[in-house]
């Protein structure tokens, strides 16, 4: 199945899922050093056409090397954390994620809701991962997260998670 373009019609079922998700709730769930933590750039060198282009890892330092894996555990303990939010909400908002995959295909919520599991799996691993879906977060996020930690990290999270 394919996916249209996001338009004004996902922002607003997209709000009603993550509104039923609890936000508040579901940040204080997540440690917020992890945020921190779990992000790293490469580093960078000036390339042969005067541009900044990524250091080959061959010639990383140890501790260049070191950050990337801290970063990266630190971005699967995120991960899982942001799973964990996921599977104790989702059950609230089972028909609103039916009804924006629908919306997103053309198809009807009863031809979303036959798909075989790995389909269905499928579909929304494709949906949150397309382009728009995190530039989404991070703005809707600004408008729902406001104790605990940022908004920005909480996108970082959700995007994480995709």
């Amino acid at each position: 199945m394919e996916l249209r373009t996001l338009n004004s019609q996902d922002l607003w079922q997209m709000v009603r899922i993550l509104k039923k998700f609890d936000i508040k709730h579901a940040a204080s769930e997540i440690d917020p050093k992890l945020f921190k933590l779990s992000r790293f750039s490469p580093p960078m060198m000036v390339g042969d056409d005067g541009e900044m282009v990524p250091l080959p890892e061959a010639d990383w330092t140890a501790a260049q090397k070191r950050a990337r894996d801290i970063a990266k555990e630190a971005g699967d303990e995120l991960l899982w954390q942001v799973v964990g939010v996921v599977i104790n909400n989702i059950d609230k908002c089972e028909d609103d994620v039916n009804k924006l995959l629908a919306m997103g295909t053309g198809e009807t919520v009863e031809v979303i809701t036959s798909l075989p599991a790995d389909d269905y799996l499928a579909l929304i691993v494709q949906y949150v991962t397309r382009e728009g879906f995190g530039d989404f977060f991070t703005r809707a996020a600004s408008l729902l997260v406001k104790k605990k930690i940022s908004a920005n990290s909480f996108a970082s999270a959700a995007m994480l998670a995709t």
